[in-house]
């Protein structure tokens, strides 16, 4: 497992990850898992969607 840091909104987010043969698998903080083909993708650039995605489904429970 890799792990990488994303700054979103001045905020530092870790994120882990493995990569199966093309298939990546993103560890978000809350212990789900997304899954992406890469298909020329950058491993960054593949998993920036799905933590951002996540960021933004905490931030709507949190507003409720």
């Amino acid at each position: 497992m890799a792990m990488m840091e994303y700054t979103i909104e001045g905020i530092t987010h870790k994120v882990e990850y493995d990569v199966f043969d093309d298939e990546l698998i993103v560890y978000l903080p809350d212990g789900t898992t997304r899954t992406t083909w890469l298909r020329g993708l950058t491993i960054k650039t593949a998993i920036r969607p799905h933590l951002i995605s996540y960021l933004n489904g905490q931030k709507v429970r949190h507003e409720m």
